[in-house]
């Protein structure tokens, strides 16, 4: 999981929509998202100036601290659901569930949040199965000799 950025900045709210606002800042405008729990906790009012503390993600900031007119209020993220399955989940349970199907499995099965990728073949055809965690086979998908996605598994099979 990629480490990010923990950023303090100041500025004036120019959009508010749901949890998440636009704050224009000294060096450009930032998306911050303040989370449905946060929204409960201060009402954000546009020309607001204020100082936001927390996480830089790729996309936005996740506001952890809000300070306006002398006010701050601490702002808790819960984790995304998926992180509930963690790393713990056993890839052995897509290769047995392609098996279980017909398939034969080439190659190790990958790791998604909510499910495993894995290449089978049967009957000289190949398919991208897309297994969730708990072993049913959610998806499946033809893919052809020269797919890029599972060239390392494709080389040198006829």
């Amino acid at each position: 999981m990629p480490q990010h950025e923990y950023k303090t900045i100041s500025g004036t709210i120019t959009h508010v929509f749901g949890h998440r606002f636009v704050l224009r800042t000294g060096q450009g405008d930032v998306l911050a998202d303040l989370s449905p729990k946060g929204a409960e906790q201060i009402a954000l009012r546009l020309n607001d100036e204020i100082t936001i503390e927390g996480e830089m993600k790729p996309s936005e900031l996740k506001v952890a601290q809000l300070t306006r007119a002398g006010d701050t209020v601490r702002i808790e993220h819960k984790p995304k659901p998926h992180k509930e399955h963690g790393p713990h989940v056993d890839p052995s349970v897509a290769v047995a569930a392609g098996e279980a199907t017909g398939f034969a499995i080439l190659g190790q099965p990958r790791r998604k949040p909510k499910h495993f990728e894995v290449l089978g073949q049967k009957n000289g055809v190949f398919s991208e199965l897309h297994i969730e965690l708990d072993g049913h086979v959610r998806k499946t998908k033809l893919v052809g000799i020269d797919d890029q996605k599972w060239s390392d598994e494709l080389r040198g099979v006829s």
